[in-house]
């Protein structure tokens, strides 16, 4: 437990440190996020089968 919070607050601070000394650019918000994976998973997507042998 103690082992799992403390990583959790050395990634805040990381965060807070970078986003504070770097330009580091807005995070998409979720829906935007799932509409681009979606997008990809359409372009990758494999045709359905025929069924032809």
């Amino acid at each position: 437990m103690f082992r799992g919070a403390l990583t959790f607050g050395v990634g805040i601070y990381a965060g807070i440190y970078l986003s504070q000394n770097y330009q580091i650019p807005r995070v998409d918000e979720p829906k935007v996020v799932w509409e681009k994976i979606q997008s990809l998973m359409e372009q990758y997507k494999k045709p359905p089968p025929t069924g032809d042998k």
